[in-house]
């Protein structure tokens, strides 16, 4: 950590970003000096606030004196007063990628990439080695319950990460296990094409230290034309009989989900999930896996996972009253949209009625035309505005275009501001359906006074 060995006070611009709060807890509870600014107050802020870490809501140039390191996020714009000021001021400034990597890359680290599952699959990682005292340290990208947030700081040499492909930072990490859960074409506004985001997954899974193991998803075909090219120890899970760890045998039962896991095609023993759905099984296995590598027994990994409860916006269970169950769910990519919808098909719901927020120009108009398909399993659907994450409007992208393409497809949807939602559900719920609001942004504010209204 040659950063940080010379630093005693840090400001976090944005820290109330979810990585950005991981990491701001992590350093605070190191002993380090953390303030912060965020343009809102939110639940994370206020966890922080209460821990003693002083935070300015809004930006502006008026930073606090004495800071020997500043923090940002790609999503921060380079013409932020604060930035402008901490430059002048000649205050070192580095990205929360570099950050983490100055935290990590020193440890037996665990990093967890891939286009959908990685904020589970890390959930469910840190929450076996918590539960077997291993005492790791975790960052993930979602609070967790048996984290009490979305951050632990542990006494052991273990780190279990998050690493977050977004902006390309998480090639500056050294695991010595690498897990990639899967890899498809997303974040287009940075890589441009799925060649760019293969060329970034490729430079991670090299960057795995020696004597340690990559372990993918042997589904999946991207992750497989990897793994051609690849020189060093790979292990391999899904569904496929080609694949190391094999899961067989589903039984998926609500909101839960038995399986039997098999090595080498032998055996190895029987889990239960207490979260739905098949990809989650998916998640389960890379978690089997790394607390495999790090010698723990199958049995205590059973028991481990049994325990897991999920993390928020997750298939968050937020309301089940008069007949009417309400979840919230993260979902943002038309692959996560498919695997949300058919995990609460298996509720057996009258009707699944869906909110849907999009999430930034960017990705609406590159995977416009798999949007347009991914709420086929749905009974209704309600889009909404964009959420822009700061990015700039794109001429001829917004939601009226998406909702157009997913009406030439699908007869029951409907478009509607966010601030209109609440109430035309009240108006449609009838005994028996099934509501979820999904989405990156910030759709998921409405979920708490659609909970309420259901109640009364």
């Amino acid at each position: 950590m040659k950063i940080l060995n010379r630093v005693k006070k840090i400001y976090f611009v944005g820290i109330g970003g979810i990585g950005m709060s991981a990491l701001a807890q992590i350093l605070f509870e190191l002993g380090y000096k953390v303030c912060g600014s965020d343009i809102k107050k939110t639940p994370l802020v206020e966890r922080l606030k209460r821990k003693g870490i002083e935070i300015t809501i809004g930006h502006s140039n008026k930073c606090p004196e004495c800071i020997d390191l500043a923090v940002y996020t790609s999503c921060i714009n380079p013409e932020n007063p604060e930035i402008i000021t901490l430059k002048s001021r000649g205050v070192k400034l580095i990205s929360r990628g570099e950050l983490l990597a100055e935290l990590f890359n020193d440890s037996v680290g665990i990093a967890v990439a891939g286009t959908h599952g990685k904020t589970t699959t890390t959930a469910l990682i840190g929450h076996v080695l918590k539960e077997c005292d291993l005492d790791p340290t975790i960052a993930v990208g979602a609070e967790v319950p048996s984290f009490l947030g979305n951050a632990v700081l542990g006494k052991s040499d273990l780190f279990v990460a998050e690493a977050d492909e977004s902006d390309g930072s998480f090639i500056k990490l050294n695991p010595l296990y690498g897990v990639i859960t899967n890899i498809e074409e997303e974040h287009l506004d940075y890589y441009k094409d799925l060649e760019g985001v293969l060329k970034a997954f490729k430079v991670f899974s090299s960057n795995v230290k020696s004597g340690g193991y990559l372990v993918v998803c042997g589904d999946d075909n991207n992750l497989k034309n990897i793994l051609k090219n690849y020189n060093h120890p790979a292990i391999t899970y899904g569904f496929d009989k080609s694949c190391n760890y094999r899961a067989t045998n589903l039984r998926i039962r609500g909101l839960s989900v038995e399986f039997d896991c098999l090595k080498d095609g032998v055996f190895l023993g029987a889990f239960t999930l207490s979260i739905p759905g098949r990809h989650n099984v998916l998640n389960a296995l890379g978690a089997i896996i790394i607390c495999k590598l790090l010698g723990i027994e199958v049995k205590k990994i059973a028991n481990a996972l049994k325990q897991y409860k999920g993390s928020s916006r997750r298939f968050e269970i937020k309301s089940n009253s008069s007949g009417v169950t309400l979840i919230e769910d993260y979902a943002h990519h038309p692959t996560e949209i498919r695997a949300t919808i058919e995990a609460a098909r298996h509720l057996n719901p009258k009707r699944i009625i869906v909110a849907f927020q999009p999430h930034r120009y960017s990705r609406t108009k590159h995977l416009k035309e798999a949007f347009s398909r991914a709420f086929d399993k749905a009974d209704y659907l309600i889009v909404t505005d964009i959420y822009s994450a700061s990015e700039i409007p794109i001429d001829g992208v917004d939601s009226q275009t998406l909702y157009n393409a997913v009406k030439e497809k699908k007869n029951d949807v409907c478009f509607l501001p966010i601030s209109d939602i609440v109430e035309h559900i009240l108006h449609i719920v009838s005994k028996g359906d099934l509501i979820i609001i999904m989405g990156a942004g910030d759709i998921g504010d409405i979920s708490n006074e659609l909970a309420s209204r259901l109640k009364k």
